[in-house]
């Protein structure tokens, strides 16, 4: 379980608490590979900045991030995120996290880890803007 509580690290604004476990929530669908309920604490025109989408926003529904989580899924079918350190500004949170998993190669199976930082945008209790932020190597 996560080690963070958000009543620790907020303002104090009921606002941000509930932004934060949102934010969470997303995460666990993530890790239980539930892909239509994670979209679904996204808008269906959320605003992603994220290296696999190249270097600029572009607009993704939740059907469209179903498809990408899903081929994730195959590729790594272990993948699982683990938060390191969350914390919430004004509407905005910041999720520190390690994303891990096998993955399967022509020359066999190999562990990965990679560390992310991402930050939600939320309006109305939801999702609406995902700037995602790791290395991609080469």
């Amino acid at each position: 379980e996560n080690k963070y509580q958000a009543s620790e690290i907020n303002n104090g604004s009921d606002q941000v608490y509930k932004n934060i476990e949102i934010a969470k929530k997303s995460f666990e669908a993530f890790n239980k590979h539930d892909w239509q309920e994670q979209a679904n604490y996204f808008s269906d025109s959320c605003s992603y900045l994220d290296p696999s989408y190249g270097d600029s926003p572009v607009v993704k529904s939740r059907k469209e991030k179903i498809e990408k989580y899903s081929k994730m899924e195959q590729m790594s079918p272990d993948i699982t995120d683990s938060i390191t350190s969350i914390f919430g500004v004004k509407n905005k949170v910041i999720v520190q996290f390690t994303s891990s998993g096998t993955a399967k190669t022509e020359q066999g199976y190999y562990k990965w880890s990679l560390p992310i930082c991402c930050i939600f945008t939320f309006k109305d209790g939801l999702i609406v803007k995902d700037e995602t932020y790791y290395n991609r190597g080469k």
